[in-house]
């Protein structure tokens, strides 16, 4: 019997460091993926910012060419003819301000609804392996404990057959 106690703490022993072990290695990874995904989110928030300022100035140019156009329609000095549906918009400042500031509105909605779905995927993906690392960690570690478990019963039970051989 001291054999096989020996031999089940041995292998439990091993089994526990190596768990030990690769609890800090996914440790390390997860803190790595964080990092990562810290700084690709911050990245992304940049970019996001910049597209917010490009729209920004976009909008600044849109709304001052319409006015423009919409000074030379009532003018009558536009060169070419513009579509009726078009022309609509035109008719006084507040109709063309207004669809121009609606379409700013829609592209920043886009902009930001964009980066929400991006930053939540990157936020999904990061917790989504730290979970399978875990819970695959600790399938192996079950597994493997109640494999020496089998072994240290196969082993006790041999050695009480060959215990009973001699009486």
């Amino acid at each position: 019997a001291v054999v096989s106690t020996q031999s089940g703490h041995y292998g439990r022993g091993y089994e526990l460091q190596l768990a030990e072990q690769l609890e800090e290695v996914n440790k390390d990874f997860e803190r790595t993926m964080s990092d990562m995904s810290g700084t690709f989110t911050e990245t992304v928030q940049n970019y996001f910012t910049q597209c917010r300022e490009l729209e920004l100035m976009h909008h600044d140019k849109l709304t001052e060419t319409a006015l423009l156009i919409m000074e030379k329609v009532v003018k009558n000095e536009l060169e070419e003819e513009l579509p009726e549906d078009l022309r609509l918009l035109f008719v006084d400042k507040d109709t063309i301000t207004n669809a121009v500031n609606t379409s700013h509105d829609l592209h920043n909605q886009k902009i930001d609804n964009k980066e929400d779905d991006i930053i939540t995927r990157v936020g999904n993906t990061k917790e989504s392996y730290n979970v399978r690392i875990s819970e695959g960690e600790v399938g192996r570690n079950r597994h493997r404990v109640a494999e020496i478990n089998h072994f240290l019963e196969n082993i006790r039970e041999e050695l009480e057959q060959y215990e009973n051989l001699d009486r």
